[in-house]
């Protein structure tokens, strides 16, 4: 989801959400890059110092929130704080590098802020072809800046989570969509530790 594109940055005059980003960015080059990893045998080790790095910066409440839109008022306060927890482990287990990255260069250019709610604008740099808009979207949580959504190419990860789980709660339910998170999760998990 949002893994794929944190590779290499560039920005001037940066302020407190663009810094975060770029900090983030920067982390990740130095796991990328560290000598120890670069086996196909440390893949597993890897995916999981990168998400060390991502974790901390989503806010999976608001996130959380956002994919189930209007189904979120319609459940109790105990299954919002249940779906929050599974969407977390969703995404961890979800969210690996990829065995190759179709590019390894991000620009960010430009941040906008309003308020406690920003968006840091950049692009993915492919030399032989047109470059890929992304956007991230982030907002204060305590004084810290974190990202609840992002895009690339005009595609927002929550837009495309939203339409699944709610065609998931339309054909069964909340706990049809729960459980169904749960399943993909332990695939996932399963997957992972099948590496080698």
């Amino acid at each position: 989801m949002f893994v794929c594109g944190w590779l290499a940055i560039s920005a001037a005059d940066a302020g407190e959400p663009l810094d975060s980003v770029k900090a983030r960015h920067e982390q990740y080059l130095q796991v990328l890059q560290e000598p120890t990893l670069q086996s196909k045998d440390k893949e597993r080790e890897l995916n999981a110092r990168l998400r060390d790095i991502e974790m901390p910066l989503v806010d999976f409440d608001e996130m959380a929130k956002r994919t189930l839109a209007k189904h979120w008022s319609l459940i109790t306060a105990g299954e919002q704080k249940e779906f929050i927890e599974v969407f977390r482990n969703y995404f961890a287990a979800g969210n690996r590098l990829p065995t190759r990255f179709s590019s390894r260069n991000l620009v960010l250019e430009r941040e906008k802020i309003d308020g406690e709610f920003a968006e840091v604008e950049g692009y993915f740099y492919f030399p032989e072809r047109r470059n890929g808009p992304v956007v991230y979207k982030l907002h204060l949580v305590d004084g810290k800046w974190k990202l609840y959504d992002s895009s690339a190419w005009g595609v927002s990860s929550v837009e495309v989570l939203r339409a699944q789980f709610t065609r998931v709660i339309a054909k069964s339910s909340f706990r049809g969509l729960i459980s169904a998170l749960r399943e993909r999760t332990e695939q996932m998990e399963k997957g992972r530790g099948a590496e080698k």
